[in-house]
């Protein structure tokens, strides 16, 4: 059995939100602050808004439309290892947190209209070859959508093929 789709809107109800692609790069944490004559700046506020521009850009030519309900996110930061470093995880700097929200914010507005948006977030910090973030994005709506597809097509198969 196959189900019909929109012309012109082939792919579209299976891929929505529901992507991942990685962003190549050091990643840069959101929240290190400096006050100066009384104004709070960004220590890396140039590197932080290119780090979030560049998932953005990345997000815009995967992602179809913006979840319009609630997402989950998955992200797996990508560090190097010192040569110096004999540990295996990398719980030094930067903090976690603080990677996760550069990257929530760098989805807003791609993804999803607000990071108020995500009700389930995953993250993850490890040393590897390759500096940058994995990022999978759940659209939860849709992936109930998708289910109840495929339980139904599963059911007109066996209704069709048994007996």
């Amino acid at each position: 059995m196959t189900i019909p789709v929109t012309a012109g809107n082939s792919g579209k109800d299976t891929a929505g939100t529901n992507a991942q692609f990685f962003i190549a790069g050091r990643p840069i944490p959101q929240g290190s602050l400096k006050f100066i004559n009384g104004h709070a700046i960004h220590v890396r506020a140039q590197d932080l808004a290119l780090w979030r521009a560049d998932i953005a850009r990345v997000a815009k030519s995967i992602i179809w439309e913006k979840a319009v309900e609630s997402v989950e996110v998955h992200l797996t930061f990508t560090l190097l290892k010192p040569k110096t470093v004999k540990r295996n995880e990398p719980f030094v700097r930067p903090d976690i947190d603080k990677l996760i929200r550069a990257v929530l914010d760098g989805l807003t507005g791609v993804a999803y209209d607000d990071d108020q948006q995500v009700t389930k977030i995953t993250a993850v910090k490890e040393y590897g070859t390759i500096e940058g973030v994995l990022i999978r994005i759940t659209d939860k709506a849709k992936l109930s959508r998708n289910l109840v597809n495929a339980e139904t097509v599963i059911d007109d198969y066996f209704n069709t093929y048994t007996d």
